[in-house]
Order: structure tokens, then C-alpha cells, then sequence
């Protein structure tokens, strides 16, 4: 499918989505932290793959990454995507921490920027069962810190260059005294993408 081709009804009803997954991920972190945490998707978006790059600063620009490949009835896979002084303040945000405490990428960065990854993956991949009646299962989160197009290439090979849109959710990770900015790219295979639409009913 051709991303020109989709609708505003389509758009919408793909945003729907990521909106659910993203209220079921800020419920789980809140719970987890036992602080408020606000996720919402301000912007939702159908791209060629070989557009998301020029999204995110260009394919030579260093991002923390977060990728899982989809299980169950669909195929393809999910990456979450951010700065590195995102990740950092990301980190910060969720250990409850002044904003620009971190000043380096440690272990304990990278695994609460992969904890948080997975649960908003998971929480979107739920909200996409549920709507759709199909099993979508996260496989295992695997972190890189990479240069944006380095990364993309592997996840290119992982999935077999099969994916050629990217459902772009830009999300906001919110507490009282910051905010965060990250992108989520759902990568499904064509055949994934419109089997999809057509459970949303509206293919």
C-alpha cells in the first residue's frame, strides 16, 4: 500500500491505535514507579521506510534504539527510536531523577530506556489484538546505540527487507516537572499492513 493512498478515515483509525497502546503504557509505568506518568501521541503518521531517517535527524545521526520483532498473526516488527540526549533525560524522567542528572550511557540507562520501550510495545501491540481480533506478541527487545541508518539496516535484514512503510507514533513521555519526545515505528510487512486495516474495517 501506498501510504499516499490512505484516507483520513485510515490515518485516524491507525492513530486510534497507538493512542490506546499509549494510555495502557502510562497506566503500567505509573504502577511500576508508583508516580504519574502521562504518554500521549501527539502525531501519527504512515511513511515510506526510507523516509523515517530524514524524521529523525538523518541516517548519520546517533540514536538509542529499541527493537522487537512482531510474533503471532502479523509479521514485521517495532522500533522505538530517540536522541541520545533523550534517552538520558528519558532515564532521568523514569527513575525520578532531576532532569540532566545522567551525563553518560551506562547499563542502568539502557535498561530502563529497553524496560520502558517494551512496555509501551507491548501496550501498542495489545491495543492492536484487541481491536483487530489477531495475536500480536512482542519477541525479545534487543538495545543498540548507533548511528540512525546503521541501525535501520539491521533491522532490515532481521525482518528480510520485507517492509516497506512505517506506521511513525510520536510519543510523549510526560511526569510533572518534564517531558520527553520519542518515536515509535511499527514496521509491518505489506501483507501485515493490510490485513490490518482490513480487521479495522476500513479497507
Amino acid at each position: 500500500m501506498d501510504p499516499r493512498d490512505l484516507t483520513d478515515m485510515q490515518l485516524d483509525a491507525l492513530g486510534e491505535v497507538g493512542s490506546i497502546g499509549a494510555g495502557h503504557a502510562a497506566t503500567a509505568l505509573s504502577q511500576l514507579l508508583g508516580t504519574p506518568v502521562d504518554i500521549d501521541v501527539p502525531d501519527v503518521r504512515l511513511l515510506p521506510v526510507t523516509e523515517v531517517p530524514a524524521v529523525l535527524g538523518g541516517p548519520e545521526n546517533l540514536v538509542g534504539a529499541v527493537y522487537s520483532r512482531l510474533l503471532g498473526d502479523l509479521g514485521g516488527g517495532l522500533l522505538f527510536v530517540l536522541d541520545r540526549e533523550g534517552l538520558l533525560q528519558l532515564s532521568d524522567l523514569l527513575r525520578s531523577r532531576e532532569p540532566g542528572t545522567s551525563k553518560s550511557l551506562g547499563s542502568a540507562e539502557e535498561a530502563t530506556v529497553t524496560h520502558a520501550a517494551a512496555m509501551l510495545i507491548s501496550a501498542y501491540l495489545a491495543a492492536v489484538a484487541r481491536l483487530t481480533e489477531l495475536s500480536a506478541l512482542p519477541g525479545p527487545e534487543q538495545f543498540a546505540f548507533d548511528m540512525l541508518g546503521a541501525i535501520l539496516e539491521g533491522v532490515s535484514m532481521q525482518i528480510g527487507l520485507k517492509v516497506d512503510n512505517a506506521i511513525l507514533i510520536l510519543t510523549r513521555f510526560s511526569t510533572a516537572g518534564a517531558s520527553v519526545d520519542a518515536a515509535l515505528f511499527f514496521l509491518p510487512d505489506p501483507d501485515s499492513l493490510d490485513v490490518m486495516l482490513g480487521r479495522l474495517g476500513i479497507i
